[in-house]
């Protein structure tokens, strides 16, 4: 059964992200596109299987797994002579979509493996509901839906829950708790590596394969966690909150927040004082 809607456009267009079409296609067809396709797009895999051929590499694709499909991007997909292939996509498009895809990592065209298939397909689901619908907001919620499909997305393919990497979140883990406890002091990178009896390099590598991102930058994430509990809960100073984080440089404490927030902890701490004192006004009835 053939099923898909495409939608009506208006100041959607206008959003970082939206939704252009969504469906099924049962069974699937034999589909050569040499100049690709006009808008981005995500297949995967509902029911039998298929092959894509993309960039002269060949990829089976069965139920619960996928692939991107940059716009414009040559490829070629088909059911396998072993029997009918169901899938289902999304295609999709946005004001700032040369910018939003590199930031989840979608520079190239990819296949993935749903750890999850029901996350993703639950997701489709909703997409093609709102499509079909007659709301007037179905653009914009499904921008939103959208969004939330490439960050389920982003974090499989940054870091896919395969044994082996369940593996190493299990090596993680001691370090991360170590980290998150003693945020406040000043850890090294060998101290980590005698904590769990790992080498630096292996420390640092699956720290980036597991959570891109490195272990310092972890620490860092905490630090300025736990700043701005003590900014908006706290009359301790700057200077103060800088010491009991863990920076005892002040200066360079402000400089990691910013670069962190995008503001500096006055600026933070002053925004939150004047959001707590509009709540307290509006209870008191003013």
């Amino acid at each position: 059964m053939q099923e898909f809607y495409f939608a009506l456009l208006g100041d959607e267009v206008k959003l970082p992200l939206y939704v252009t079409g969504v469906g099924s296609t049962d069974p699937e067809y034999y589909c050569r596109r040499p100049n690709g396709h006009v808008y981005h797009q995500i297949i995967f895999g509902a029911r039998g299987e298929g092959v894509l051929t993309i960039d002269g590499n060949e990829y089976k694709i069965p139920q619960g797994t996928g692939f991107y499909l940059p716009a414009s991007h040559p490829h070629e997909y088909k059911p396998t002579e072993a029997g009918e292939w169901e899938t289902h996509w999304v295609a999709f498009s946005g004001a700032c979509i040369e910018n939003v895809l590199p930031a989840f990592e979608f520079n190239k065209p990819f296949v993935f493996k749903m750890t999850d298939h029901s996350v993703f397909e639950s997701l489709w689901q909703k997409m093609l509901k709102t499509t079909r619908s007659s709301n007037l907001n179905s653009g914009h919620t499904n921008s939103a839906l959208l969004y939330t499909f490439l960050v389920e997305l982003n974090k499989l393919i940054t870091c896919p829950a395969s044994t082996k990497e369940n593996h190493r979140m299990d090596q993680l883990t001691p370090i991360i708790e170590y980290i998150d406890k003693n945020y406040a002091t000043a850890i090294t990178l060998k101290e980590l590596a005698r904590i769990a009896d790992l080498s630096p390099q292996y420390i640092c590598r699956i720290f980036k394969e597991c959570l891109n991102m490195r272990p310092f930058e972890h620490l860092t994430k905490k630090r300025i966690f736990e700043s701005k509990k003590l900014l908006t809960e706290t009359n301790l100073s700057i200077n103060e909150i800088s010491k009991a984080v863990g920076y005892n440089d002040c200066s360079y404490f402000c400089v990691v927040f910013k670069r962190q927030e995008g503001v500096s902890p006055a600026e933070y701490r002053s925004a939150f004082n004047e959001r707590r004192g509009t709540i307290s006004r509006l209870e008191d009835g003013e």
